[in-house]
């Protein structure tokens, strides 16, 4: 039982650490978790409003209004799994985690992905799984900005899915 406690709380700590710092692995990072441009991956064409002032997730004052989905939380999940189809595979179990920037017109940009398996070990999807969901986030177009008064701000933003066999059984947060 009380390893079974132990456990659970691991993963817990373990998922708020990765939130803080995913994406940090040099330092040419201001912050933690900072996503700078990568030519690579990143559509040149997405434009931020203050490169140097992208606000975190994780700070948020009380004056701030609150980065949305259209629909909220419902809205975003209803969209998403309206979109996902992939056949059960019970070796396809784990979370995948997709960082990204909504600038302050809401429009998304700089995407990064992370794969684990329960036991918050990295561990790689099947393409076609993890591809199809990066797909789907990158289509996301209903967000609002966070705002402070008549002022809009670029931001980081998250999700989290939990996979079980292939299925979508939880978005976070």
């Amino acid at each position: 039982m009380i390893a079974e406690i132990f456990k659970k709380m691991k993963k817990i700590i373990y998922l708020s650490i990765l939130f803080l710092a995913f994406g940090c692995q040099s330092e040419k990072y201001k912050d933690v978790g900072d996503i700078p441009f990568d030519p690579e991956w990143d559509d040149p064409k997405f434009e931020l409003c203050q490169e140097n002032l992208i606000k975190q997730y994780y700070i948020r004052k009380s004056s701030d209004t609150a980065p949305t989905y259209k629909g909220e939380k419902r809205g975003l999940e209803e969209e998403v799994n309206s979109k996902y189809s992939y056949a059960p595979k019970e070796d396809q179990t784990g979370y995948i985690t997709i960082r990204f920037i909504i600038n302050c017109h809401g429009k998304s940009g700089r995407f990064r992905i992370e794969e684990m398996d329960f036991d918050l070990e990295p561990m790689k999807f099947d393409v076609d799984l993890s591809s199809q969901i990066m797909d789907i986030v990158k289509g996301l177009k209903d967000w609002s900005p966070r705002t402070k008064g008549a002022r809009k701000y670029d931001f980081y933003q998250y999700l989290t899915f939990k996979i079980e066999s292939g299925q979508i059984t939880k978005i976070l947060p």
